[in-house]
């Protein structure tokens, strides 16, 4: 919900700057964290699906486990990837909560402010497990892993960020 309130921040147009539809339109890029993003809260679906299935007596470890044996990543490297996952869904969460209490309560003078703060949050919660995985994972797994959520998500159009933007720490005031 979040991220269909707040499509700017994702690099996306605005209904405002898309173009005609006589004129055939150009991907946005996709940033490299966005894909981040997707994948993590793409992972926790799948691992909440498995486990749902489990529960009902299925099998569920082919779904939980499609995209570690795609990533190539060991159980002791992935399990981070489900920490992260884990995280970043709850936080996603919370604040697609907030954004959704801003926009039943109506437009107004600071809703535009508020949903913008939380934008920065998500970012700032995206970036901290982009951080905690760069430390818990070697470099060339995440050079791999990297190549492989551009390929899976974003084949024609992401775009790498300078690394300097990636896993820097959050300014305390994005972290609230």
């Amino acid at each position: 919900m979040l991220c269909g309130l707040l499509r700017p921040a994702m690099g996306q147009a605005t209904p405002s700057q898309q173009q005609p539809s006589s004129v055939p339109s150009q991907p946005t890029p996709v940033s490299l964290e966005h894909l981040y993003w997707h994948f993590l809260v793409y992972q926790n679906h799948l691992d909440t699906k498995a486990e749902d299935l489990r529960t009902h007596g299925k099998g569920g470890s082919g779904l939980r486990n499609q995209l570690q044996k795609k990533t190539g990543l060991s159980d002791a490297e992935f399990v981070h990837i489900r920490t992260s996952s884990v995280r970043l869904t709850a936080k996603v969460k919370d604040l697609d909560a907030k954004a959704a209490a801003i926009q039943k309560a109506g437009a107004s003078s600071s809703s535009h402010d508020q949903l913008k703060a939380l934008t920065v949050q998500r970012e700032a919660c995206i970036n901290s497990e982009i951080s905690y995985l760069k430390q818990n994972l070697p470099p060339d797994k995440i050079k791999a892993f990297e190549a492989f959520l551009t390929q899976l998500f974003s084949p024609n159009n992401a775009v790498p960020r300078p690394p300097s933007s990636i896993g820097q720490p959050v300014p305390a005031a994005a972290q609230k």
